[in-house]
């Protein structure tokens, strides 16, 4: 009896490790042709195709892993860079704009034979997630636009000394990271925690080696994110044509994209939602089991 308990045990420990279903996950980057410029991308997951669009200076690895492991139990996770961005290319002059880069997704969307998607956006992607639902609807099935900001005289500002050290392509990259989290504490274990769990999925290979952002590209981003984007109202004139469902989150702390201004773009479309959780400007990485399960709740 005991040979067979073991020869049991034997068969099925040999099931788990060799099945595919419960094998690791390898990050296999691809790169594929949107207009002038090719996208690096990578897919994980199995389900409802969830469009990842990240922020400034921000590569399709700067996703907290602890949250891309939660969403892909769920989803098909598309992750990609941007143009000009890590292992993406971009063109010799200068089109980077917010407009030009949700161009960018809605061609990426159609090339990878996607009919419609949702999407999550955070940062200065969630004002691409805005761009996109405004410019291309028929793409979008229901957006999570997260620590957003509406352009315009409308934004409710972020603090000068804050957009400075932001928009400094000579900072320390640890002085931009202290930004994105709350400075305490519980933020300061947040931030040690993420920066772990990175390097440990590099190693591991579940996320791509991926983090290098150009001094150009940095000056580009600022353009279109900061003066470009503060410059108009356009944006948020548009809002209120939007007819996608929409879920705007933010953390409590932020200081990068105020939380009002998710309150603001919410009081603009017509059919959206608002959530705030605890952390700054990256809440969804400080409270990531939390957003998981609302982002969940709100894509069923």
């Amino acid at each position: 009896m005991k040979c067979l308990r073991n020869s049991i045990y034997i068969v099925l420990l040999c099931v788990g490790i060799c099945s595919p279903a419960y094998a690791q996950f390898k990050a296999e980057v691809k790169t594929i042709d949107v207009g002038e410029v090719k996208l690096a991308y990578y897919i994980r997951g199995k389900g409802k195709p969830l469009f990842m669009i990240n922020g400034f200076l921000s590569t399709m690895s700067l996703w907290d892993p602890a949250l891309i492991e939660e969403l892909a139990a769920n989803y098909q996770l598309i992750l990609f860079d941007n143009r000009g961005v890590g292992l993406s290319t971009d063109t010799e002059e200068n089109n980077t704009t917010i407009s030009q880069m949700a161009d960018d997704v809605a061609i990426l969307i159609k090339n990878l034979g996607y009919e419609k998607v949702n999407i999550l956006a955070w940062s200065m992607g969630a004002r691409i997630g805005q761009q996109l639902l405004i410019r291309h609807p028929a793409l979008v099935e229901k957006a999570i636009l997260c620590s957003a900001n509406p352009g315009g005289a409308h934004a409710d500002k972020t603090a000068l000394d804050t957009e400075s050290k932001l928009n400094n392509p000579n900072a320390p990259e640890m002085e931009k990271i202290s930004l994105v989290f709350t400075n305490d504490e519980q933020g300061k274990l947040a931030a040690k925690d993420c920066l772990a769990r990175l390097k440990e999925a590099v190693t591991a290979g579940t996320i791509p080696d991926d983090f290098t952002v150009s001094k150009e590209t940095s000056i580009r981003q600022t353009r279109a994110r900061t003066t470009l984007w503060s410059s108009s109202n356009e944006n948020f004139d548009a809002l209120k044509n939007i007819k996608n469902p929409v879920l705007l989150a933010d953390g409590r702390s932020d200081i990068i994209d105020l939380p009002k201004n998710s309150v603001i773009i919410a009081n603009q479309i017509p059919y959206s939602w608002t959530a705030f959780l605890d952390g700054g400007h990256a809440f969804l990485f400080q409270s990531h089991k939390q957003f998981s399960d609302l982002v969940y709740a709100f894509l069923q």
